[in-house]
């Protein structure tokens, strides 16, 4: 299946970055997402968690199950499980969604903000491989990065759109977390990726109706991109954070430049 395969070679490409940061001489643009990373760090999804736990406890406090008489209600029969199984699967629900909206947040805000990092070194990730050179211009840098950053709000308010969506489907039926958390794992790569390889379509001059459909038709080769982003970002204790900031937008920036030359080498022999 197409999918699946440009999938698996999003992230293969993703990591054959790791051979062009250092032989092409482009590992320091990875120190600066580290930076970054180290000024939104205070923002930590365990302070989320903490909220998703309160947040879920005064809604199960504002409904108060435990006020249902152990017979004579309607709703007698299913008391333990509106003070047990329900309220767990409450709290779990919460979690998942901060942790869906803290993830979004922090990963959209490194795009917006290492918008003019990532055009770079798109740029100079595809003048090493290629041997094609693009003189600087300070007016297609700053059209680069107005570009990348509406990209990265217009994606990042889709997304919420859907996990706000989800949540609330899930509120009235919370075992479909289950279906809703895989398919908004997936739609969250995607936007990722569709951002990375956009800096490609803007730099090739590509309106932005023919870059949502040329990534529509590689969607695969966008979320394995946006996959090894996030999984970088994921990576858990400090030591693990660390590595990720150095390391996720690099190689995912890089990947998706290997993953764009890809796409167009294909499209030249059809």
């Amino acid at each position: 299946m197409k999918f699946f395969s440009d999938f698996f070679q999003g992230i293969g490409n993703s990591f054959k970055a790791f051979g062009v940061l250092f032989e092409k001489n482009l590992w320091p643009y990875m120190f600066l997402t580290l930076l970054v990373w180290a000024l939104l760090w205070v923002a930590s999804i365990y302070g989320l968690f903490v909220l998703a736990g309160g947040v879920s406890d005064w809604l199960n406090e504002k409904v108060n199950f435990t006020s249902i008489p152990e017979s004579g209600h309607w709703l007698s029969f299913a008391k333990p499980y509106l003070t047990g199984a329900f309220s767990f699967l409450i709290k779990l629900l919460f979690k998942i969604v901060f942790w869906f909206v803290s993830g979004t947040f922090i990963k959209y805000v490194l795009l917006i903000i290492l918008s003019p990092v990532f055009a770079l070194l798109s740029e100079k990730t595809e003048e090493k491989l290629t041997g094609k050179s693009f003189p600087f211009s300070a007016k297609q840098l700053v059209k680069d990065i107005i570009r990348g950053i509406a990209i990265s709000l217009r994606n990042m308010l889709l997304e919420y759109f859907f996990i706000f969506s989800c949540f609330i489907v899930c509120l009235f039926f919370p075992p479909l977390f289950f279906v809703t958390t895989p398919f908004l794992l997936f739609l969250g790569w995607y936007f990722v990726g569709f951002a990375l390889i956009d800096y490609n379509c803007e730099r090739h001059k590509f309106g932005v109706s023919q870059s949502i459909q040329l990534i529509r038709k590689n969607k695969g080769y966008a979320c394995g991109i946006g996959f090894t982003y996030s999984f970088f970002l994921a990576l858990p204790f400090l030591p693990g954070q660390v590595l990720g900031m150095m390391f996720g937008p690099a190689v995912s920036v890089t990947g998706a430049t290997i993953s764009f030359l890809e796409i167009n080498n294909q499209k030249k022999e059809l």
